[in-house]
């Protein structure tokens, strides 16, 4: 029988990975699915961004680079955060990843030892938990109160932070609920993190994806905790890029040097050709963001609409990011057999070829999470499925 390592056997699958598979399934079998699930935008990378990258192979620039990525594009990635929050990083302090994932990871790994406290608010993208225990590190989660509309408060985290807290992992806007924080939200928490003296990493990957002209508000904004903040972003939801795999890392000079050892020895530099690509994103004319973010609020507007009208259902308004997060708990230990959200996703797609994420898979089984970065068209035919089904289970 072959040995699996300790610290790869207690990782487990991603919970949108095995639902993908599920649909691949029945695609084949020649089903009408539609997918809520993607976790990336439905628009087509920008024009100038792809012939950037057919540029930088034609002239034949396919060798390696910089472990921590170009020096050109970490002062494009310094000048844009510059010009986003009015905090300035050096190029030193700036890692280019391989991928926002990447830059989480290795965040993780620079600062927790073996038995340091993360604490996670729930509801949690999915691969932090698994991130944190490859670190070696112990998860504490945060549930939210319910006047809180799925954050956390500075309150709650000061209660929560012990000896052995090292760090907070903050996502704004959420993945999966669509929550932002406001300044006035950060700044508490801010406060609590400069007391403790606790690393916080802020993951904000969808913050140029807020609606209603809601302004958003970095936690490097804050001059008081700059040292204990891991700051993570990328290309890939802003430029639509996620499978060219960019993403940076900021932070304090010496976590930046850890990133930046620890990147020499595994993945090395990320790749040559997207590292130009991303170089064009940041630099380039940007007029394509406003068109992209009108259709995704657009988007919103008619999935929250539609979920909070079907009888029993409640969902947050999402203020940011692609994804409604609604809580179908009233459907739960009814009839058919539906006791979790796993259940509940399973029964739809099977009966109804509707595909959303269960909320276990982000720390809370009384929700799911559906995409809305899909056309209008699949979103009123998921929906008139997904409300066809709940009303089955109401009969």
């Amino acid at each position: 029988m072959p040995h699996i390592s300790k610290r790869l056997a207690q990782i487990c699958e991603s919970q949108t990975l095995a639902l993908n598979s599920v649909m691949m399934r029945m695609k084949r079998e020649g089903k009408d699915v539609v997918s809520l699930g993607a976790g990336e935008p439905d628009f087509d990378t920008p024009p100038h961004i792809k012939e950037a990258a057919i540029k930088a192979i034609q002239e034949g620039f396919t060798k390696y680079t910089p472990v921590d990525g170009l020096f050109e594009l970490k002062e494009a990635i310094s000048a844009w955060i510059k010009h986003e929050h009015g905090v300035h990083y050096s190029t030193e302090q700036i890692i280019v990843t391989c991928g926002a994932k990447h830059a989480v990871y290795q965040g993780i790994l620079a600062v927790c030892d073996p038995e340091d406290e993360v604490l996670l608010p729930k509801p949690y993208w999915v691969s932090y938990p698994e991130q944190i225990k490859l670190a070696g590190a112990q998860i504490v989660e945060m549930t939210p109160g319910d006047a809180s509309g799925l954050k956390i408060t500075a309150q709650q985290l000061e209660k929560a932070i012990t000896s052995k807290t090292r760090l907070l992992i903050l996502n704004s806007p959420s993945n999966p609920s669509g929550i932002v924080y406001s300044r006035e939200e950060l700044a508490a928490i801010a406060q609590v993190i400069k007391r403790s003296g606790i690393y916080v990493l802020a993951d904000e990957i969808y913050d140029k994806i807020t609606f209603d002209d809601l302004p958003f508000a970095s936690m490097t904004v804050f001059p008081e905790i700059r040292d204990q903040v891991i700051y993570v972003n990328g290309v890939s939801k802003t430029f639509a890029m996620t499978g060219w795999r960019i993403g940076f890392l900021a932070a304090h000079q010496e976590v930046a040097t850890a990133v930046r050892n620890y990147q020499g020895h595994s993945t090395s530099n990320p790749t040559s050709i997207s590292q130009k690509a991303a170089l064009e994103g940041y630099r380039a004319d940007k007029a394509f963001l406003a068109e992209m973010k009108n259709a995704f609020q657009q988007r919103r507007d008619y999935v929250h609409q539609r979920l909070n009208a079907m009888p029993d259902v409640h969902c947050e308004l999402p203020q940011g990011a692609f994804y409604a997060f609604p809580n179908f708990s009233a459907y739960y230990h009814k009839s058919g057999g539906i006791c979790s959200s796993m259940d509940l996703c399973s029964y739809l797609i099977e009966k109804y070829n509707v595909a959303m994420v269960p909320g276990i898979a982000f720390g809370m089984d009384d929700y799911s999470r559906l995409s809305f970065a899909t056309s209008m068209q699949n979103l009123e035919k998921a929906l008139d499925r997904i409300e066809n089904g709940l009303a089955d289970l109401r009969r």
